[in-house]
Formats: C-alpha cells, sequence, structure tokens
C-alpha cells in the first residue's frame, strides 16, 4: 500500500477512516464497517457521530448504536430517520424536498430534486454552485450600527440572522447564525459612500460542482450540520437518523485532543464557538474515532 504525498503529506493526522457503504470500497474485504458487521454478526449494524460544540467539548464515534449520554434530555427517542438516496452510489446522503431560507423557497431545490451528502471532512456548508448567489444573498446582514467600527470585531455567529431549513420529509434539519456564520464580518465600505463603515455577516458557503450521477443539485453537510446534531448510520436499514445532539459537559469515554486546531476564541470560517459562547438553538427567525474520521461522505 503507497499513499501519494498531496495530499496526505499535508495532513497533521494519521488517516482517514472510510465508512462509506461497499460500493465505495476497492471490495467489500476494504469495507471497514462492512467487515465489522460481517465479523460481530450480534452487533447493531450502526453507528453514530459526535462532533463537538465548541473548542472544549470532544468529537467521537460510536460502533453498535448510540451513546445515549450524547443526547439532548429528552432526546432519548426522538432519533428521526431519512432513506439513504441512490444508496447504489455508497455515500451517506438523504433526499431534500425542500430548502427555506427564513420564509423564502429556495428555487433550485423546489422540484425536491436536490440531495445533501453527510461528510466530516468538511468544515463549510458545501451547496450547489446555482444555488450560491442566492443564499450568501438571503443569509448575509448588516452587523448593528453599534458594534460596526473601525477596530471592533464582532462574532458573526452571535448575532441575529435567518434560519436555514432542509426538509426531509419526516424532519427538517435547521441551522441558526451561529451554524452557518464566518465569525469574521466583511468590510462592505465603498469608498465615497454615505456610510463611513459598514460591515456584513456572510455565511459559511463552499460552491460544488458534480456532475451526475451525484450532481447537480447536492449539498455537502459538513461540520455546521454535525455539530448541530448527533447522526445515526442504519448500515442494514440504509437510513441516515438525526437528532438533537446534548451539551459538552458530558465528556465521552478515553482522552483525546484535536490535531491541528485552531486556538480558542479564532474567528477562521469553519472554527468551533469558543466555549463560553453561548448558543442559539434552531427556532423562529429573527430578522468518532474523532473529527478526523470520514463517517460522512462516508467515503
Amino acid at each position: 500500500t503507497s499513499m501519494s504525498p498531496e495530499p496526505f503529506g499535508l495532513f497533521d493526522f494519521d488517516g482517514v477512516l472510510g465508512l462509506g457503504a461497499n460500493a465505495l470500497a476497492l471490495n467489500s474485504h476494504f469495507s471497514f464497517f462492512g467487515q465489522m458487521v460481517e465479523q460481530h454478526p450480534t452487533m447493531l449494524p450502526r453507528f453514530a457521530v459526535r462532533l463537538g460544540r465548541n473548542d472544549k467539548g470532544q468529537s467521537a464515534i460510536s460502533f453498535g448504536g448510540i451513546d445515549r449520554r450524547w443526547l439532548a434530555p429528552g432526546a432519548d427517542e426522538e432519533v428521526k430517520w431519512a432513506p439513504v438516496a441512490m444508496p447504489e452510489l455508497g455515500y451517506w446522503q438523504g433526499l431534500i424536498k425542500q430548502v427555506r431560507i427564513g420564509d423564502t423557497v429556495l428555487d433550485e431545490c423546489a422540484d425536491g430534486g436536490c440531495r445533501a451528502i453527510l461528510d466530516t471532512g468538511t468544515s463549510l456548508l458545501g451547496v450547489p454552485r446555482q444555488a450560491t448567489r442566492g443564499m450568501h444573498r438571503l443569509l448575509a446582514r448588516p452587523v448593528p450600527d453599534e458594534l460596526s467600527h473601525p477596530g471592533d470585531d464582532p462574532d458573526c455567529r452571535g448575532l441575529p440572522g435567518k434560519m436555514l431549513h432542509f426538509d426531509l420529509g419526516d424532519t427538517v434539519i435547521s441551522l441558526g447564525p451561529e451554524d452557518y456564520s464566518r465569525p469574521k464580518p466583511y468590510n462592505m465600505t465603498m469608498p465615497g459612500g454615505k456610510d463611513a463603515w459598514k460591515m456584513w455577516c456572510r455565511s459559511l458557503l463552499l460552491p460544488i460542482d458534480m456532475k451526475a450521477p451525484l450532481g447537480p443539485g447536492v449539498f455537502i453537510w459538513g461540520e455546521a450540520v454535525l455539530r448541530r446534531y448527533l447522526t445515526v448510520y442504519d448500515w442494514a436499514g440504509q437510513r441516515i437518523g438525526f437528532t438533537t445532539a446534548g451539551s459538552d459537559d458530558e465528556p465521552v469515554s478515553g482522552e483525546s485532543s484535536a490535531i491541528g486546531a485552531p486556538p480558542s476564541g479564532s474567528l477562521a470560517a469553519g472554527a468551533p464557538l469558543a466555549a463560553a459562547k453561548v448558543l442559539r438553538g434552531p427556532g423562529a427567525d429573527a430578522g468518532a474515532a474523532g473529527a478526523g474520521a470520514d463517517a460522512g461522505a462516508a467515503s
């Protein structure tokens, strides 16, 4: 076995653990979870992924079911399931019936033909390129005047914004501004304009170009979704489960440390919230082996 210098030589971590279906493996003998299920027939053929909500939280994978300590209070039996779309491709992906930003329905997915691939290796929110401009426009919002001054450095994740909803049929995945926002505001001051200083909050959108059969209407649900939701992957049932993740107050078993993580309180795009931040849960609109494992695209 050999690995090319790029990209593997650029990584601080030791490797990528693929948890996709057999269709993505060289053959069934190279399917990690497929072999685990085959060699442990009494094990429940599911795994679950938890990503820490903040920079002090731990991330983990459980094999054989869910660690109930990871669930939000009252969520024990509230896992909502969505069938895997196009399972023959091997990706953990679900069909999106509708995308809404506030009360605005996204035209690009109005026909119910968009899909979302879950991928722990993506820190941003991947969106179809043709939808990127419209989503950026709908999710952008100005920094309040009292915070928009030279030298101020507000964190956009703590400022009000519209909710982003993905309707999967039996469940709706909702992200708030703390999930989809770039932390650092953007200076939109125009030379000669009447406003001396104007800052705007932008979203963590990554344009995605994928050809058929995966594309073109495919989203990549990276950390923006996986930090908000505990996700469960049902190997035998070919379905994906979602439930609200609990707080990071309950530690996972064992010791762990982040590799190549930004410093606490970083405003870099994709950086987790600082532990002291108060999170605003999804609601009304306002105006693991570890994180290195590839459990989403699970490829």
